[in-house]
Parts: C-alpha cells; sequence; structure tokens
C-alpha cells in the first residue's frame, strides 16, 4: 500500500465526524438534546476494493511493534476514537457543553474545510456537504429518537487516486452522561447553510 494513495486517517475521519456529526448532533440539538459526552458509532459500507485496502492496513497494523500500536492506540484514544480497521466500524465520543445545547449550536471539527447546508423538517435533518480536504461531498440524514439517541444515513462521494469512489454509512449516537471526562469539547460555531 502507498502511503501517498490515501487520506490519512484523521483526514478521513474528520469530514466523516463533521458530516456525522452535522447530521446526528445538529439534528439532537435542534430537540435540545442532554449536554455531556455523546458516542457515536459510524459503520460505512465498503467496496470490495475498500475492504482490500482496509485488511492490508490491518495486516501492517498486526506487523508493527506492540509500542507503536500502543502509541496510535494511545493517539486515538485522546481523541475519543476507536477504529476496527477490519470491519470499518468507527466510534468516536464527543463532549456538548451545555452552552452548546442550550444554544442549539453544532460543535465543528473544521479540519475537514467543509461547507454544510441543512434543512429541517421536525425530528428529520437533512444535510448537504462539501469538504476540501479531503476532497469529499455528499448528503446525510438523521431521525432523532430521544433526547438521548438518533440514527443517521450518510451518503458521500470521494476523490481517491483521482477517480470517483462512493461510499454509504449509517450511525447510531447516543448519550452516555454528564461527565465527558478526558474528551475535551469541540469549538462552538453555527454549521454554514
Amino acid at each position: 500500500m502507498r502511503s501517498q494513495t490515501m487520506f490519512s486517517p484523521r483526514q478521513v475521519s474528520s469530514c466523516l465526524l463533521a458530516a456525522v456529526l452535522l447530521s446526528g448532533v445538529q439534528a439532537a440539538l435542534a430537540q435540545n438534546i442532554k449536554p455531556g459526552l455523546w458516542e457515536n458509532k459510524m459503520q460505512p459500507q465498503l467496496s470490495p476494493e475498500r475492504q482490500a485496502m482496509m485488511a492490508e492496513a490491518q495486516k501492517q497494523m498486526s506487523a508493527m511493534p506492540a509500542e507503536q500500536r500502543k502509541m496510535i492506540q494511545d493517539m486515538m484514544d485522546k481523541q475519543g476514537i476507536s477504529a476496527d480497521i477490519g470491519s470499518g466500524l468507527v466510534t468516536m465520543k464527543v463532549c456538548i457543553t451545555p452552552e452548546q445545547a442550550a444554544l442549539n449550536e453544532l460543535p465543528i471539527d473544521d479540519k475537514g474545510k467543509c461547507q454544510y447546508q441543512i434543512q429541517r423538517h421536525g425530528k428529520q435533518i437533512q444535510s448537504q456537504f462539501t469538504c476540501s480536504d479531503p476532497q469529499i461531498s455528499g448528503e446525510s440524514s438523521a431521525t432523532i429518537n430521544s433526547a438521548e439517541s438518533y440514527s443517521s444515513t450518510m451518503r458521500a462521494t470521494t476523490l481517491m487516486n483521482g477517480k470517483s469512489e462512493a461510499m454509504t454509512m449509517t450511525g447510531q449516537g447516543r448519550w452516555l452522561g454528564t461527565d465527558c471526562g478526558g474528551i475535551a469539547p469541540m469549538k462552538s460555531g453555527k454549521a454554514k447553510g
């Protein structure tokens, strides 16, 4: 696997997090969600080519010295991220401050340089997004189940190695409690739309 042909996991997760948070947390905020620690589980439906790449990445990760694997895991833990390279399942923890919940502001991870358009219809939130780093665009939909949970779907197209690749991701969000522990809140800011 050539490292220059792939986006870093942080770049991809930043864009996907922005999109999922946009669909899920923004939708939940519209329904006055609870502030505190939220767990977001995102499951991509991977193409056979992407599955092969993930299997290769898992093989490379397994071949790393234990201390290098631990360093990567510790770095991800500090950001509230865990990933199952084999299945593609990404779990992220996000802290929503009482101020963000009260003001209906979306915590934004701006590392993906994204623009958003949002439409609300009761418990349904539809959004479109375009990110430039990495290049990814798509749409998402979220349904608020309660002040403590939501479900979402995202469809996106990304540019990899000069060609377009489509992906679909389903997500579930659930409130874990008022204490965010070591997870720092993202900066506040209204989504652009």
